[in-house]
């Protein structure tokens, strides 16, 4: 295992004024005392560091390190940090730029071992930014303690890990995609994290791909850990698999709700189409009784069958239909939103939704609007009676809707993914 030693110079090293050895010596000791491999060292320096660097370089060179001077690089800060080694932004980035200057010759197995033990406190602080903000996986922070002030019991040399805070910060940002439903998002970010389990990358799967409507993917990725995950999330998507009509109802409910959540208005209206016009074939195919069908090639028999129905008063009754703008309905060709709606206009035990189905066919003409024409949709007017209209045909159609079951699944995978931080210790949050 090879070791890629960066630090800052100070004017301790490579020995203070008591002859303490420095921080960066004292490091390398440790490395090697571990039977690590010092593949290379990059010393960042200021003006006033430059003959430390120079003294630091032959130290390591000489016995009883002997180190190869190749691998030793002496590298100089600009001058703006060199005039001011105060600066937290100034040193994190020279200490980005040190890394990025070997980042193409490391192996997957490399460490880079970074010293916060020497130079100013922001030349220090640098490296543990870095790490804190994701800067390089395969990183490791050290503190050298001064052996003059060292207490019973402590290590000169220990590692300083930033890990736990980044955990944070990186849970921060995955929970808040989880809270937007962005499972695809939240994917992407817990690869370049250490929180990442196969429960929760199976559960984040699920999720994009049952708000997809893929259902066999969402069954998929979950069949092979059916031991690991709550049994709740296969046998919710298995109705879902055999296009159970009622079941897809009420998920394409919760789908729309979320979109509109996110203010995905088009996405919205798209949703919202598909799921008026699956109401309308349900109530009139389940509940009327007429096996009207969307195909094309069945349009003839389809309105053979309403004009013989209710023994031919349901097509007198669409005959004088007339339609919310004026007009009258087409009763030829295709049958669409519109004749549905007529039908079930007939039929007194609708009379409850025909309303609320009425008003949410106006946002369907508007999707229409959106597609065809460019439209652009920026907000949806009246936008808490179109949730109340919905659920009151949903509940209608296929039940009173329940809790939403993203939101339930996005609490399963918080809890999963809080587990590590707990197991670590209390929150630096």
């Amino acid at each position: 295992m090879a070791s890629i030693v960066l630090s800052f110079v100070g004017n301790q090293d490579p020995f203070a004024n008591t002859d303490t050895e420095g921080s960066i010596v004292s490091l390398v000791r440790h490395l090697l005392a571990q039977n690590r491999s010092i593949q290379r060292v990059v010393l960042l320096y200021t003006l006033d560091t430059r003959q430390n660097a120079i003294d630091t370089h032959d130290h390591l060179t000489s016995a009883p390190f002997h180190l190869n001077a190749e691998v030793i690089t002496l590298l100089p800060v600009d001058d703006t940090l060199s005039h001011d080694p105060v600066s937290q932004f100034l040193a994190a980035q020279a200490a980005r730029y040190a890394i990025d200057q070997i980042k193409p010759d490391l192996a997957p197995e490399d460490t880079l071992e970074c010293n916060a033990s020497s130079g100013t406190p922001a030349l220090k602080s640098a490296w543990g930014i870095l790490q804190a903000a994701g800067y390089a996986s395969a990183m490791r922070v050290w503190q050298v303690r001064n052996p003059q002030k060292m207490r019973p019991g402590q290590l000169q040399v220990f590692q300083d890990d930033v890990n736990a805070l980044k955990n944070e910060f990186d849970l921060k940002v995955i929970k808040q995609q989880i809270a937007d439903y962005n499972y695809s998002g939240a994917l992407a970010n817990l690869e370049a994290t250490n929180l990442s389990t196969k429960s929760i990358v199976a559960l984040l799967h699920y999720g994009f791909y049952r708000l997809s409507l893929d259902f066999d993917r969402a069954f998929s990725c979950l069949n092979s850990l059916s031991t690991e995950v709550d049994p709740q999330w296969l046998q919710e998507v298995a109705p879902l698999r055999q296009k159970d009509r009622q079941a897809l109802l009420k998920e394409a409910y919760f789908n729309a709700r979320i979109k509109l959540k996110n203010r995905k208005y088009a996405e919205f209206l798209v949703m919202l189409s598909g799921l008026q016009e699956n109401v309308l074939r349900f109530l009139v195919n389940e509940r009327v009784g007429l096996r009207i069908s969307s195909k094309y090639s069945d349009v003839e028999t389809s309105w053979q069958q309403i004009r013989q129905a209710e023994q031919g008063k349901l097509y007198q009754h669409l005959q004088h239909y007339t339609l919310p703008k004026g007009g009258m309905l087409r009763l030829d060709g295709s049958i669409g939103r519109y004749v549905y709606i007529a039908i079930l206009d007939y039929y007194r035990q609708f009379a409850d939704i025909m309303e609320p189905i009425k008003e949410l066919n106006a946002y369907c003409d508007q999707r229409n609007a959106s597609v065809h024409e460019f439209v652009g949709i920026s907000e949806i007017e009246d936008e808490a009676k179109v949730l109340a209209n919905l659920r009151k045909v949903i509940k209608r159609v296929a039940g009173t809707p329940e809790e939403n079951p993203f939101d339930r699944l996005n609490q399963q995978i918080n809890s999963l993914l809080a587990l590590p931080l707990s197991s670590g210790g209390t929150s630096l949050l």
